[in-house]
């Protein structure tokens, strides 16, 4: 692989809220674990750092620039060559969060992970403009499982998750669904984003309007799933019910075909 041809990746959302709150939605542990990581820790300015952490998974950047409200910069001090910008620009009502992940290598090596930013960016961001347009200033807290996926193909990775084996998912309409849920539930909501067999994003309104999302990575074969369940305006009891009644449905699911 030549270092010599990077790639840049690309993402910019719309949002209706503050730049003030799109900053301290990116900046702010408090904040970052309500859309993005399970836990992470913040300390803002340059040669500070982001630390983030999923299931499984954590990793420190350091902060190499800081526009207080504007704009800052992250490099893994372990691959210097891929930075990561965030850039919040404000104008009539509306804030625009852009971000730049740049430094991909081309060819093989790099192209799973720069799919999987690609597609992972998509659903962050949708949770991110959800978070601040409908439950601005609202507590919130995230059940997130990774998924147990045997030796399935992509196609039936999806279509065992939204079977009615897990969510017994029904679309209803171009943004709408219904659902009979494996845990007894009746679910409803908006679709916001609908991307076979990789990637879904769903609004529940049983659920005091929480989101919840499906990252499916990987090739046939060597399939990983991810599902996120963001709650708001829940208290800590209601949180563990949903976490007791999903968890063991979702860690399941694929047992049956070991």
């Amino acid at each position: 692989m030549s270092q010599d041809t990077t790639r840049s990746l690309e993402k910019q959302v719309k949002i209706k809220a503050s730049p003030d709150a799109v900053w301290r939605a990116i900046t702010e542990a408090d904040q970052i674990v309500r859309w993005f990581a399970l836990d992470a820790r913040v300390k803002p300015g340059v040669g500070g750092y982001v630390w983030l952490s999923w299931p499984g998974m954590a990793g420190e950047e350091r902060i190499e620039i800081w526009e207080q409200g504007k704009h800052f910069q992250t490099r893994n001090p372990a691959r210097p060559q891929v930075a990561t910008d965030w850039y919040v620009e404000g104008q009539g009502g509306e804030t625009t969060l852009r971000l730049v992940h740049s430094g991909f290598g081309e060819g093989a090596d790099w192209d799973a992970e720069y799919d999987s930013l690609d597609r992972g960016w998509a659903v962050f961001f949708q949770n991110l403009k959800h978070m601040l347009e409908r439950h601005p200033g609202v507590p919130g807290q995230q059940v997130m499982v990774p998924v147990p996926v045997g030796d399935v193909s992509l196609d039936q990775a999806w279509a065992r998750l939204l079977g009615p084996s897990v969510f017994g998912l029904e679309r209803t309409g171009e943004r709408s669904f219904r659902a009979r849920a494996v845990t007894g539930e009746a679910l409803e909501g908006e679709v916001d984003l609908w991307a076979p067999p990789r990637a879904l994003g769903i609004t529940v309104k049983n659920w005091n309007d929480a989101r919840i999302t499906v990252d499916i990575s990987g090739c046939d074969g060597e399939v990983r799933a991810w599902v996120s369940l963001l709650t708001y305006g829940l208290d800590a009891a209601q949180v563990e019910a949903l976490r007791a009644r999903w968890t063991p449905a979702l860690e399941g699911m694929f047992r049956s075909a070991a």
